[in-house]
């Protein structure tokens, strides 16, 4: 219903008159308080599980007790529950602070303390259990559930077969001191196999992982010909009998087998110091394509076994291990061992083969290393099998030890990792 004109007007003049003796004056408008820094407002915030975060009002006396701090909070009208106590978190001293001690004053300034508190249980919830004895005897004489089967799961062996360089001759010997330390290290092997079935871990399929430098060469150094016990076709010779017998022993035990390599710098065709033709013109490659051909005549063998090898031109290769993607590189392709992480990254964004891997696998540096890398990444650099790197000895005194590395791969990535 409208209201009368009349009445707005009555209304209005009664408002202008001066108020008359007893009459209630208009409530005064108060001034505003000066606000506290972003971030120091007055109030409480609630976490997950009962904790809360307290910002106290500014006073001019720092805190001094726990009693002090248990009273500015209740002085907020918090009850602290039961089991609970008072922290103080945060304490900030404000020397110039501004204030207006009563209505219609200046503002002044004054030196203030702002403080910040939590009201959370007064011991942690598991100490509610008992105390840390019974915690860790509790804990230790729980019974482990039984272990989920996975029937279906592969493991796989991974066998890092890396510088053999056959022909080379040194401090370790020569070709057969060579050919005596890999059979011996096959030998080892089959005990590893053998161990890993004894455990519960038998690997269902089995991966050979050759990491370049197979043979010594001729073109590297000037040295070359007058230290090395062969020619160039009886290093490649050699080394493709010793690998014929590393695969023949993965081939009797398994039912998948994967053998790959990558090209290197010691075993790539050269023409004096330079390389001829693309990377994968490289007498390892060339070596594990004439097995691969020796493979395919006899199917009923060797029809479990499959070969990778670089794209033309590329010296990389990557492999689908149990589910884990595992990279194959020789490591010449960067100055020093530090530097695989920045190399790996580098390839990352080039999208080269060992960009998705999880695993790099490399030789060339003659002594092992594991280093984690990024979210979860692992670079092993394998041992060396040759008789030994005594120009880097006399330089470093530093002596790499030989050895055949292996490791397993399965549904919860890595682990059995050996130097055999």
């Amino acid at each position: 219903m409208p209201v009368p004109a009349m009445s707005l007007t009555t209304d209005l003049q009664a408002l202008l008159q001066p108020a008359g003796e007893g009459q209630t004056q208009p409530t005064q408008i108060q001034r505003p308080q000066a606000a506290a820094p972003r971030g120091w407002e007055t109030g409480v915030r609630y976490e997950p599980g009962g904790t809360m975060v307290v910002t106290a009002p500014a006073t001019e006396q720092p805190p001094n007790s726990e009693q002090d701090w248990r009273e500015r909070v209740e002085a907020l009208g918090l009850a602290i529950p039961e089991g609970f106590r008072v922290r103080l978190t945060e304490a900030r001293h404000d020397p110039a602070a501004w204030h207006r001690d009563a209505q219609g004053d200046d503002a002044v300034t004054r030196p203030v303390w702002r403080c910040r508190y939590v009201i959370e249980p007064a011991a942690p919830a598991w100490l509610s259990f008992g105390d840390v004895d019974s915690l860790v005897r509790d804990a230790m004489r729980r019974r482990r559930k039984p272990r989920a089967a996975l029937e279906t799961a592969e493991r796989a062996l991974v066998v890092v077969y890396a510088d053999a360089q056959a022909g080379k001759v040194g401090r370790d010997g020569g070709t057969p001191e060579l050919v005596a330390r890999i059979a011996e290290r096959f030998d080892r092997l089959d005990d590893h196999i053998r161990d890993l079935k004894t455990v519960g871990r038998a690997p269902t399929a089995a991966y050979w992982a050759d990491a370049g430098d197979c043979i010594e060469g001729f073109e590297n150094t000037g040295q070359q010909a007058f230290t090395n016990d062969l020619t160039l076709t009886e290093m490649v010779r050699v080394h493709r009998r010793l690998t014929f017998e590393g695969l023949d022993r993965l081939a009797g035990r398994f039912d998948r087998v994967v053998a790959a390599t990558c090209g290197s710098n010691h075993a790539r065709v050269r023409r004096g110091k330079d390389a001829v033709g693309p990377p994968v013109d490289d007498w390892g490659i060339e070596v594990l394509s004439q097995i691969g051909d020796a493979y395919a005549r006899n199917p009923a063998a060797y029809g479990h076994v499959s070969f990778v090898m670089p794209e033309r031109w590329r010296d990389t290769v990557s492999l689908d291990v149990a589910g884990t993607v595992v990279g194959l590189a020789h490591g010449h392709q960067y100055p020093r061992p530090e530097k695989a992480g920045d190399w790996w990254r580098g390839q990352t964004f080039g999208r080269q083969p060992v960009a998705d891997a999880q695993i790099l696998i490399t030789g060339h540096y003659h002594h092992f290393r594991a280093q984690q890398l990024g979210n979860g990444r692992l670079h092993i650099q394998a041992p060396t099998l040759d008789n030994g790197s005594d120009w880097y000895t006399v330089r470093s005194g530093e002596v790499s030890a030989s050895g055949l590395l292996v490791f397993s791969v399965g549904p919860e990535g890595w682990d059995d990792l050996r130097i055999l």
